[in-house]
């Protein structure tokens, strides 16, 4: 996937700070918090301001090329849509690994939400745990 066809194609300006911050994410197998996507980005392209990342972060959300996931500690992590459709993820503890979940719960609690007259705008689902690998790992420190 090209970074600038990507930005084109979805009616952005191609700029380096955009540029880069897609190469950073297309490059990463795991989510990134804000703060260590800037810390990539700054590697790559030195100057550019955690305000700009967290800006073109926004922007790139609301045109749906990122995915957001909520962290444990509550802070959101980050990364590339690389899924057509909506999906949902599991997200290893220990080592930030993930893979998209094709199961909505919501499917399942639509009509129940509906019966009480409440409408659904958004929602979010992460299971988080081990991958098999870190279990495996695991299991040979205990």
């Amino acid at each position: 996937m090209d970074v600038e066809e990507l930005l084109r194609q979805n009616d952005l300006r191609v700029t380096p700070q955009r540029k880069a911050i897609l190469a950073v994410l297309k490059n990463t197998r795991s989510f990134l918090s804000a703060q260590d996507l800037f810390q990539k980005v700054i590697e790559i392209l030195p100057g550019t301001n955690f305000s700009t990342v967290y800006r073109n972060i926004d922007l790139l959300l609301e045109k749906g090329l990122l995915c957001r996931v909520s962290s444990q500690t509550g802070a959101d992590l980050y990364e590339l849509r690389r899924e057509e459709g909506h999906h949902h993820h599991a997200v290893c503890k220990m080592c930030g690994a993930y893979f998209a979940v094709d199961f909505c719960p919501m499917e399942e609690l639509v009509q129940e939400l509906d019966r009480k007259g409440f409408l659904p705008t958004e929602h979010c689902f992460e299971v988080y745990g081990l991958c098999a690998k870190c279990r495996e790992g695991k299991r040979k420190i205990e």
